[in-house]
């Protein structure tokens, strides 16, 4: 008697890959509006960009004044006035046809939403401010939790991208760990890329850009921060120049931003500590022989630095052209 065998069924590995993206790509619809807002960078919309960060670093301040004189119990009561005015304000301008400033506006009640609930529980003890810095508490998380959540429900009415952006934060910031602070900020800029990649394949881009930001921004301090030396500047500058190509290949142009900044910061460097390093392939003494750098030297570093910018941004417009590539 031979005994029967079920067959095997074997999913080829395309088949997997596309199941992966399939439900990546459902996760991403439950989480995102499909018809996000698309900002149209103007005069108009650049006032209320900035008019809403000033209002929120003001009132931010403010509100850690109240608290730090009159205590947890006002600055609950201060918090949550705060977070009230501007959910009604959000509405009023969303339905006033504003969706731009209503989503500034719902961005900032997330942000007093977040201190509403640090200071809830402080008041009632499971969150201290005090605590050393190792010391995990559970409050944490849950302020964590709640202000992600926050932002996704405000997200859901207000479509607004700059939402992600308190998602984004507030992520980097949970996952980085006290004893390694650099390894995991790496860790999380590379899951924030990642994620905003994803965003991006999945049509909803708008969403992407913060994600994007925040992440190579995540992963770029947590390079620096473990930079110790001019073999490790050299890292940095071949980053920055990383950073640059990385824009036109996720077709955005923050990479290119911060690209630039590490160009210039290696530059900086190298003028500042790095003329020994620099002195060694050149066949003429660099700098003053009592110590120091000559202002046309400092000039003539910058030049270069200026140029090598400026090269790699025709480059890139070349590339673009080739490939039919945007930018956001």
């Amino acid at each position: 008697m031979f005994q029967k065998h079920k067959p095997r069924i074997f999913v080829p590995r395309a088949a997997a890959v596309r199941l992966a993206r399939h439900a990546c790509d459902v996760t991403l619809e439950r989480l995102l509006p499909a018809d996000a807002l698309r900002p149209r960078w103007s005069s108009g919309s650049a006032l209320v960009y900035i008019g809403g960060f000033v209002a929120l670093f003001a009132t931010t301040s403010l509100l850690g004044v109240l608290g730090q004189d009159h205590g947890n119990a006002a600055l609950v009561g201060f918090s949550a006035l705060a977070t009230a005015v501007a959910v009604a304000l959000a509405l009023a301008l969303q339905q006033a046809g504003r969706p731009v400033a209503a989503g500034v506006l719902a961005t900032l009640a997330v942000v007093f939403f977040a201190f509403f609930v640090g200071a809830l529980e402080s008041l009632i003890g499971i969150l201290d401010n005090d605590i050393a810095g190792n010391d995990w508490q559970p409050g944490t998380l849950v302020l964590e939790l709640l202000t992600i959540v926050a932002a996704f429900a405000a997200l859901s009415r207000f479509r607004a991208p700059l939402l992600v952006l308190p998602i984004a934060v507030v992520f980097w910031l949970a996952l980085i760990d006290p004893g390694a602070e650099k390894i995991m900020s790496i860790v999380a800029g590379l899951i924030l890329v990642a994620a905003g990649h994803a965003v991006d394949r999945s049509g909803r881009k708008p969403y992407g850009f913060w994600l994007h930001f925040v992440g190579s921004l995540a992963f770029g301090g947590g390079v620096l921060a473990l930079v110790d030396g001019t073999a490790d500047w050299i890292l940095i500058g071949l980053l920055s120049v990383a950073y640059v190509a990385g824009a036109y290949a996720f077709g955005r142009s923050s990479y290119a931003v911060l690209g630039a900044v590490g160009i210039l910061a290696t530059t900086t460097h190298f003028i500042q500590d790095g003329l020994a390093f620099v002195g060694v392939f050149v066949p003429f003494e660099i700098g003053n022989p009592q110590g120091g750098i000559d202002p046309w030297q400092i000039a003539l570093y910058y030049v270069f630095a200026g140029l090598l910018i400026l090269a790699l941004g025709l480059v890139g417009e070349r590339f673009a052209r080739l490939h039919g590539d945007t930018e956001a």
